[in-house]
């Protein structure tokens, strides 16, 4: 018997190419297979998986029974339902890798058996929807939520992020992790905010979790200041607020107040609301901010008008004198605005700053 080291070349090369596809077929082979499917508490892994329902298509009631089921089966419960959705993207990788090899002239893929579509999408977002409701009792979870932050569909990559933000303050889990794992999650963050999809969900939560990383302004900013060009309100309305954040003076030199001014005269009643709360924040440019504010103050639209008389009483005190005649005007009119106008002017007349102006405006 001739050794494979005796052989010429060329055939050697035929033999460890031949051995390499059989191992590579192999292992092609066994991604496609289903995962094992263990009992849990008398029921299929997978059942359990099924049968976690969207919350937003439940009450208030229904959702609070679906958490605490899942928080009595403490960690055990909690490592199924890591397994479930790593199960329910195991075809991903079949299905990215069968995509590629298939590309390749010399790759015998009609011999791999056809990819299976996404059936499991649903699923998986169901269990992400699951986690960040369950909040801190799902924390031990993020590594295999920080693994769907790669999933193929950007549905499931939007909710992935919504683990890390909720609740959208200073104790979401994003601001309780280790410099670490943090900065591993931020190039999926970045990745997400410059998708040029239809699914602007999944920008606005990707300049949301953007927010949380002051540490890596010079990172960071470039894109958020980028995203204020972006095709959706919602977007570029998180973009402006998350990079004022991060670094006020590049907020200031890509224009983002500009940005935020413009959206209070969106059409859409939430973005312009939304926009003159935030605008509180731009304490770099307090002229232009007060000056819009007090425009939106006489607005027709009064959830803007609100929001203006909210920002107007408690972010910009140095400008009292500005504020004050403007907000005994709004405390005239005869709706909602006129209510909370008159409560601001209770709270800025009892507290009026130094300084001969602001007196006589208070006056």
């Amino acid at each position: 018997m001739r050794h494979i080291y005796s052989l010429p070349v060329k055939r050697k090369a035929r033999i460890l190419l031949s051995v390499l596809t059989v191992v590579l077929l192999g292992g092609l082979g066994w991604l496609a297979l289903p995962p094992r499917d263990s009992l849990f508490h008398g029921r299929l892994e997978s059942e359990w998986i099924k049968g976690i329902t969207y919350g937003m298509s439940l009450s208030d009631s229904q959702n609070q029974e679906q958490l605490q089921r899942w928080r009595d089966f403490g960690p055990e419960g909690l490592r199924m339902i890591e397994r479930g959705l790593d199960h329910a993207t195991r075809g991903r990788t079949y299905r990215n890798i069968h995509r590629r090899l298939s590309r390749l002239p010399w790759m015998p893929v009609r011999l791999l058996p056809a990819p299976q579509m996404d059936t499991m999408r649903a699923a998986r977002m169901n269990v992400l929807d699951l986690l960040w409701r369950m909040g801190k009792d799902a924390w031990p979870a993020s590594a295999a939520v920080a693994r769907a932050l790669a999933d193929e569909d950007p549905g499931v990559r939007q909710i992935a992020i919504t683990f890390f933000t909720h609740p959208e303050d200073d104790t979401a889990f994003l601001n309780q992790m280790s410099r670490r794992d943090k900065e591993r999650l931020l190039p999926h963050f970045i990745r997400a905010l410059g998708d040029n999809g239809p699914n602007w969900g999944l920008r606005n939560n990707a300049a949301l979790a953007l927010r949380y990383y002051p540490e890596q302004a010079r990172l960071v900013t470039p894109t958020l200041a980028k995203a204020l060009q972006d095709p959706s309100a919602y977007v570029r309305l998180m973009s402006a607020e998350a990079l004022n954040r991060v670094d006020a003076n590049a907020a200031k030199t890509a224009g983002a107040a500009g940005v935020m001014i413009t959206l209070m005269q969106d059409p859409d009643d939430q973005v312009a609301s939304r926009a003159a709360f935030a605008l509180r924040q731009f304490q770099t440019e307090p002229e232009a901010a007060v000056s819009a504010l007090i425009e939106a103050l006489h607005s027709t639209n009064s959830n803007v008008a609100c929001d203006a008389v909210w920002s107007l009483e408690w972010a910009f005190p140095k400008h009292a004198d500005r504020i004050i005649p403007e907000m005994r005007k709004a405390a005239e009119r005869k709706d909602s605005v006129g209510g909370y106008a008159r409560s601001a002017l209770k709270h800025l007349e009892s507290n009026p700053p130094a300084g001969p102006s602001a007196r006589a405006a208070a006056r």
